[in-house]
């Protein structure tokens, strides 16, 4: 556990001079000023903001992720051709480290969203927010996206900024199509269909809305349950034998 925390200490400490932290940063800040100034000045309902402001969050978080994970693994790659992290004891605490690191600042990225809109809405529109919508929604967001992480993590790893940015940009836009009526269907066993859907679904929870499609959203979170703990288990067995090439 020590050995542990110091590769933890150690990537923090490589990070911190990046990017890394700032973008954990401003995303949150913008989306929630964006999303401010939409529910300022839009005349939908005070449910459909709040489903506005939970929509461009999920869509937006698959391209936030390409990009930390890029910042990570270019971090690495000028240090030493990632020769620093292979010549480490143990493999799996080094690539344990950075995902735990990844996990631990998108959730309060996501967190510190919410937060940050939903206080101002309150008082913007006179809506009280249960305590419910500033913990389900985060963590809905945060623990559907967990997949995409690692995912990404490899991606940046093996293939570089181009083709990791690509695949979060297409990610994105994926998101946005199958949340309309193209997703239906077909949403669940598609990752980047996962946020969207189920914060939409934990957005209906939490004002006792009635729902539609529980059958779908059963499936998908039995999907996503196998496919995150999946990755969980394969980052580190792709570390183990991960080389330090990369291609662009």
């Amino acid at each position: 556990m020590t050995e542990y925390c110091r590769y933890l200490k150690s990537d923090i400490y490589k990070l911190r001079r990046s990017w890394f932290f700032a973008v954990h940063l401003l995303f949150p800040v913008l989306g929630a000023v964006l999303m401010l100034l939409y529910s300022h000045f839009s005349s939908s309902n005070e449910l459909n903001k709040l489903a506005a402001f939970v929509q461009i969050i999920a869509i937006a978080f698959p391209f936030v992720i390409s990009i930390v994970c890029q910042i990570v693994a270019e971090q690495e790659l000028q240090a030493g051709h990632f020769q620093n992290m292979l010549m480490l004891p143990d493999r799996k605490k080094t690539i344990f480290s950075k995902l735990v690191i990844l996990l631990v600042s998108g959730w309060f990225s996501v967190t510190l969203s919410t937060v940050l809109f939903g206080v101002p809405f309150s008082y913007i529109t006179g809506t009280k927010l249960l305590w419910k919508f500033f913990l389900y929604i985060p963590i809905v967001l945060w623990a559907s996206n967990i997949m995409i992480y690692g995912l990404h993590l490899i991606v940046a790893f093996c293939f570089g900024r181009n083709p990791g940015i690509s695949i979060g940009v297409m990610g994105s836009l994926l998101s946005a199509l199958l949340q309309t009526g193209i997703g239906t269907g077909r949403w669940f066993v598609i990752p980047y269909g996962w946020g969207i859907r189920f914060a939409e679904s934990a957005l209906i929870s939490i004002f006792h809305l009635p729902s539609v499609g529980n059958r779908e959203l059963q499936i998908g979170i039995i999907f996503c349950t196998v496919a995150t703990c999946g990755i969980i288990g394969f980052v580190p067995f792709w570390f183990s034998r991960y080389s330090g090439t990369s291609s662009e």
